[in-house]
């Protein structure tokens, strides 16, 4: 395949893979929809061997415009259109509220992503400002649940900080009162009633004001918390980027290139040279979230698109928010 990404649109910024339909205009639900591409469904159909047996209890999912098989799912499990997502999307954030920012589809529609910018920013320090986010996931190919989380977005550079951020105790107190699990972010199974999901998911993100407050104060202790060139040595090995070998141990030189270039990023990296943020380990995190979002050297644009969203690059920012709180005293 010579893309990941299938189809997409945008509003704004030309996104950093380059790639996307322009709309230059605030979208509807239903604008965004057919401005990304994402106007088909997806069904179950059976299963069958190539002697023609049928499979029990085994599914196909099949793009029907283009009739294109997207997983093999079980008996239980149930389609998310993405018509559905949407109005779903419209239903837990209100659909005066949100703005849809970025759409669309990869691998043929096996991944499907909605973002809609929420009112309000946040400022880090004088000059560095983050804009608020709502993210929703979803695979059709039976590999991940549908998904929302809150997105973070940094303006100066477009750095998109998709991580997790823990909550107020007392938050996850009520949610263990009530017999639910909260991390944070609010999962959508396919084998459960989705449309009923939507008052719980509402609820969960009820509280998305409180996360950004938490993001937005543990942000300032981050840009607050000065980082010595042995800590950002330390840094990288927490994150994952330089082995944890001895200190004289010499690197190879695929890894070296890649320290080096987070490293540069860190020092001059687009808003780490601002007042306040310059070796900090608010630039220390963001040093790695743009060597994520735009310098994978092993990764295609279109290819790290899907990282970014799903997999090693969401992974990787996760390590280093946590790592970052961890130069600044941990979690408060």
């Amino acid at each position: 395949m010579a893309h990941e990404i299938d189809s997409m649109f945008y509003t704004g910024e030309k996104p950093w893979h380059k790639l996307g339909k322009e709309l230059g205009k605030v979208a509807t639900a239903a604008e965004a929809l057919a401005a990304a591409g994402l106007d088909w469904t997806v069904s179950k159909k059976p299963l069958y061997l190539m002697d023609g047996t049928e499979v029990p209890d085994h599914f196909a999912i099949v793009r029907e415009d283009k009739n294109v098989p997207l997983g093999v799912v079980g008996n239980v499990y149930q389609p998310l259109q993405n018509k559905e997502a949407f109005s779903f999307f419209d239903a837990v954030v209100g659909s005066k509220e949100a703005i849809y920012h970025t759409a669309g589809s990869l691998r043929d529609g096996q991944y499907v992503w909605i973002l809609a910018k929420l009112p309000g920013t946040i400022r880090v320090v004088k000059d560095d400002l983050i804009e608020k986010y709502l993210l929703l996931t979803n695979a059709h190919n039976g590999m991940k649940a549908a998904r929302m989380l809150f997105t973070p977005i940094r303006v100066v550079c477009m750095n998109t900080h998709n991580v997790a951020i823990a909550l107020a105790e007392r938050e996850i107190q009520k949610a263990k009162e009530a017999g639910e699990s909260f991390t944070g972010n609010a999962t959508m199974r396919h084998t459960t009633n989705l449309g009923a999901s939507v008052a719980r998911v509402r609820q969960q993100l009820g509280i998305v004001s409180m996360q950004y407050q938490v993001y937005e104060e543990a942000a300032k202790r981050l840009a607050a918390t000065q980082v010595t060139m042995e800590a950002w040595k330390s840094y990288l090995i927490n994150v994952g980027i330089r082995p944890d070998d001895k200190k004289d141990a010499k690197l190879s030189t695929a890894t070296q290139k890649i320290v080096d270039e987070v490293s540069a990023m860190f020092d001059k990296g687009r808003g780490n040279d601002l007042p306040g943020v310059k070796h900090t380990a608010w630039g220390a995190f963001n040093a790695v979230v743009e060597y994520v979002d735009y310098k994978r050297s092993s990764e295609k644009n279109d290819t790290r698109a899907k990282s970014v969203l799903f997999g090693s690059g969401a992974n990787m920012k996760q390590k280093a928010w946590d790592a970052a709180l961890s130069l600044a005293g941990g979690v408060r």
